[in-house]
């Protein structure tokens, strides 16, 4: 019976009929050879080949997010021990204390954004190719 122009009623219907032939007769067995078939199936080379190429991109996650959570922790370091514990006192050498502070903060703000690209394209290369694989 074709379900894709069934009205709701006649679905409803259908199910009832089916949930009554399966509670009359049982469900159908099996075919007998169907389990060696199966084991079979799946110790044959091609199948491992094509279940190792798909675990693959799953490892290459797996090293993406440890690189980035990685990143994240020496980037946090970094900024701990950059960040002066007392601020300076206002004098004349403050002011160029406060410009090299933000000429640092410049160039961590630079090498961040850097970073991030980078990360994004792998993310972009590694998600192309996981999608391609499947």
């Amino acid at each position: 019976m074709r379900t894709d122009k069934m009205t709701e009623k006649e679905l409803e219907a259908y199910t009832e009929q089916l949930i009554r032939q399966v509670e009359a007769e049982g469900l159908l067995p099996a075919p007998v050879h169907m389990k060696q078939e199966i084991l079979e199936r799946s110790q044959s080379l091609d199948y491992q080949i094509r279940v190792q190429t798909r675990q693959i991109p799953k490892k290459l996650q797996f090293f993406y997010y440890s690189l980035k959570v990685g990143a994240a922790v020496v980037m946090a370091l970094f900024l701990v021990l950059m960040v002066p514990k007392e601020m300076p006192e206002m004098s004349g050498t403050a002011g160029m204390a406060v410009q090299q502070e933000e000429s640092i903060g410049n160039k961590l703000n630079q090498g961040m954004r850097t970073m991030n690209r980078m990360l994004n394209s792998m993310n972009v290369y590694l998600n192309h190719n996981g999608q391609t694989e499947d």
